[in-house]
C-alpha cells in the first residue's frame, strides 16, 4: 500500500470538514474547510476565514485566481504585493438574484467562462464581458462535469444535459440517471462514462445507457460513492461514504481498497483531488491525507494479525540465539528458522513469510560477517 501523509485539523489550523480541493500554478495546495480556504506551500498551513464566515464548499485554482464558493456568495482570491490573499466578491455583482439560503458546491472553468453551481441554479460568468447567464432547473441539481472541452449537469428525476451555447441540451432521462445521483462523468474509450452514487458505472452511446461489465461490480453494488476522479494513468479515485477509498484500473479493476483500518484518518472522502506530481488528496470528513502513489515505497499493513506470531518467532528466534559469526548461523539461527516455517500452517502468506525470511537472512549476514 502506498504511503499516506496524515494532517489533522491541530496541524492545519481549520476545522474537520474538508469539501474540496485545488492546486494552484505554484503547485500549492488549497482546501476548502468549515472555517474557510485553508492553504498549503509544502511546509506550512495557512488559514484564510470565509468572506462571511460559513464553509467553504468549492475551490478551483485558475491562472493567479483561488476560486471559492460558499454560502450565497462566490468570488476570487488574489496574492497581494507582501503575499498575502485577498477576497474580491463576484456575486456581489447579482446579489439580488441569489436564491436565499443558496450554497455553491462547485467550480468549473473553461475557456473565458467560470461556472458556479448550486443545487438550484448554474451561474455561467464570462470573464471578458463581466456578465452572467443563469441557468435554472425546477428539480435539484446535485453536480456538474466538465468532460472533454463541454460542460455537463444532472437535473434529479428528469436526466442528464449538455450546456451549449449557454443552454440546457438534453443527452438522456433514462430511468437509472432519473433515480440515481451521477456521481462524475467521464470520457472513456471514446464513450461517455456515467458513474452513479450505488449503482456502479454505465456507457452513454448514442442515447442508449448500458453497464460497465468490470470485476468490481460486485463492491461497487454494495458501495456508497460520494465523489471520484479519472487518475493520470485513466484508472479511477471512487472517494466513498464510510468505506474510505477505492482505486480502480483503467480497465475496472479493484487495486487498492485504503480506509481507516490501513492509514486514513477517517472513511468518508468529501474531496478528491490528484496533484502534479501524481499524489492523491482526500478533503475529509475529519482531516486531510495524501497518498503518494508515485514513491517507490509501500506500506505493509497486517489489520487482520496474520504475521503476528510469525514476527514473534523470528524475532526471539534470532535475537535470543544471536552470535554474530558465520557458524552462528549455520548451525543455530538457520535450522530454527527452517523449523519453524515448516510448523507455520501452509496458508497465502506462506510465500511472503518465506521472502521475508530470505531477505532478513541475507541482509544480517551482509552486515555483519
Amino acid at each position: 500500500m502506498p504511503p499516506i501523509e496524515v494532517f489533522t485539523p491541530k496541524m492545519y489550523g481549520g476545522e474537520n470538514q474538508n469539501w474540496a480541493i485545488s492546486q494552484s500554478q505554484e503547485k500549492y495546495i488549497y482546501v476548502g474547510n468549515n472555517k474557510g480556504l485553508l492553504e498549503f506551500n509544502g511546509a506550512n498551513w495557512q488559514l484564510y476565514p470565509s468572506p462571511n464566515e460559513t464553509i467553504i464548499r468549492s475551490v478551483r485554482a485558475v491562472k493567479d485566481k483561488i476560486f471559492t464558493g460558499s454560502y450565497m456568495e462566490f468570488g476570487y482570491w488574489q496574492r497581494d504585493s507582501l503575499g498575502v490573499l485577498n477576497y474580491s466578491s463576484l456575486s456581489d455583482k447579482i446579489k439580488n438574484q441569489i436564491i436565499d439560503d443558496e450554497q455553491f458546491w462547485n467550480i468549473i472553468d473553461l475557456d473565458k467562462y467560470l461556472l458556479f453551481q448550486s443545487l438550484n441554479r448554474i451561474y455561467i460568468y464570462d470573464t471578458v464581458r463581466d456578465t452572467f447567464k443563469i441557468i435554472d432547473s425546477r428539480t435539484q441539481l446535485p453536480k456538474m462535469y466538465k468532460v472533454d472541452g463541454s460542460i455537463y449537469f444532472q437535473r434529479m428525476e428528469d436526466g442528464i444535459y449538455r450546456i451549449e451555447n449557454g443552454n440546457p441540451v438534453l443527452i438522456t432521462d433514462d430511468k437509472i440517471i432519473k433515480d440515481n445521483i451521477v456521481v462524475n462523468i467521464y470520457e472513456h474509450h471514446k464513450k461517455l462514462l456515467i458513474e452513479t452514487q450505488n449503482k456502479g458505472f454505465y456507457f452513454l452511446d448514442d442515447g442508449t445507457l448500458e453497464k460497465w461489465n468490470i470485476v468490481a461490480n460486485d463492491a461497487l453494488n454494495h458501495t456508497s460513492v460520494y465523489n471520484s476522479i479519472q487518475l493520470h494513468d485513466n484508472g479511477f479515485a471512487l472517494g466513498t461514504i464510510s468505506k474510505g477509498l477505492i482505486l480502480l484500473t483503467e480497465d475496472g479493476r479493484i487495486d487498492h481498497e485504503i480506509d481507516q483500518l490501513k492509514g486514513l484518518s477517517n472513511n468518508t472522502v468529501l474531496s478528491l483531488f490528484e496533484d502534479q506530481e501524481q499524489n492523491i488528496w482526500l478533503g475529509l470528513d475529519n482531516g486531510i491525507n495524501s497518498i503518494n502513489m508515485a514513491s517507490p515505497y509501500r506500506v505493509f499493513s497486517d489489520v487482520d494479525g496474520h504475521w503476528v506470531p510469525f514476527i514473534r518467532q523470528l524475532f526471539s528466534t534470532v535475537f535470543c540465539t544471536w552470535e554474530p559469526t558465520k557458524d552462528c548461523f549455520v548451525r543455530l539461527i538457520i535450522p530454527k528458522i527452517i523449523l519453524g516455517l515448516l510448523r507455520e500452517p501452509k496458508d497465502k502468506y506462506g510465500v511472503f513469510k518465506s521472502m521475508a525470511i530470505l531477505c532478513f537472512v541475507v541482509t544480517t549476514m551482509a552486515l555483519t560477517l
